[in-house]
């Protein structure tokens, strides 16, 4: 088996099987602006870097394992970023006798979190530790101690140099960023916890439109739970509680700017928002969808 190395793919492939529909992936590069992340070959952008790397790619074709660099006379070299952020030196200290400086704050240490014992994996599942793909193959082989190389922390684009909170390894060239091996080693994270507490509220964006008869509120969040969410109509509001995403949660309550036929209005939950169609019980005009922005 070989490796697939276009973007968006990544897949291990057999060159035997290999076949014209068989590879997803993005001909074009990594474009990061004003906060919006995508690829230069196609339209989607997302805030997250998670998202980000949940585009599917826009383009059939073969699978490849062709170095990326391999036309490049400039091969990646990640130790030349080691210490690229300069250790922080101490502040002078002024003769005067100056007031009491408290210590500075030591960093949080990065939440690791870990498969309970016990936890059943569902054959195929991927590991979520960021820079591992690992698929679940059976206990003794994919529940080992020490089996997965991963970063704890969080993805930091700063000033064009992208790596790790983790670790000091940066990076300016996207392809180079993803090949920064993990900072730690540690099991494999098929399932997870996440304690009901630890849950923190969410915001969603949000936006309508409306014809003579009704309105359309689209509420845009991605992989919502069905049997998790719901939604309640009243004469003039709306409850919404979506579980979406790794178990973020999303909760309002919409007071509408005129009176609704509950019994009619309806709700749909898509594969990147939830779309709600309010029945109006009177044909007017509203100029915004809550009361309380009139």
């Amino acid at each position: 088996m070989q490796n697939c190395t276009r973007n968006g793919c990544g897949q291990s492939y057999d060159p035997t099987a290999n076949n014209p529909m068989a590879c997803q992936y993005h001909p074009g590069k990594p474009e990061f602006h004003e906060g919006l992340k995508g690829w230069t070959c196609c339209k989607p952008r997302e805030h997250s870097f998670d998202d980000f790397l949940e585009i599917k790619g826009c383009k059939l074709g073969l699978h490849s394992n062709e170095p990326k660099h391999n036309d490049d006379p400039f091969k990646a070299d990640l130790t030349k970023y080691d210490d690229v952020l300069p250790e922080p030196q101490p502040a002078p200290v002024a003769e005067a006798i100056a007031p009491p400086v408290s210590a500075p704050k030591a960093p949080e240490p990065d939440f690791v979190d870990e498969d309970p014992a016990g936890t059943v994996v569902a054959a195929g599942a991927k590991c979520k530790r960021n820079d591992c793909n690992a698929v679940f193959e059976s206990e003794e082989r994919s529940h080992g101690p020490e089996q997965c190389q991963f970063h704890p922390g969080k993805v930091l684009f700063h000033e064009g140099n992208k790596g790790w909170t983790c670790c000091k390894p940066r990076a300016t060239d996207f392809d180079e960023f993803m090949k920064i091996k993990g900072c730690v080693r540690g099991r494999h994270l098929f399932v997870g916890t996440q304690l009901a507490d630890e849950i923190k509220a969410e915001k969603c964006r949000r936006d309508f439109y409306q014809m003579a008869n009704n309105v359309i509120v689209s509420i845009y969040a991605k992989k919502i739970k069905h049997d998790d969410s719901s939604l309640e109509f009243g004469a003039d509001s709306v409850r919404v509680h979506l579980v979406y995403g790794d178990g973020k949660v999303y909760d309002d309550t919409i007071q509408l700017y005129a009176e609704i036929d509950p019994t009619a209005s309806s709700y749909e939950f898509l594969s990147t928002k939830a779309e709600i169609k309010l029945v109006k019980k009177a044909q007017v005009q509203w100029p915004t969808l809550e009361k309380d922005n009139a």
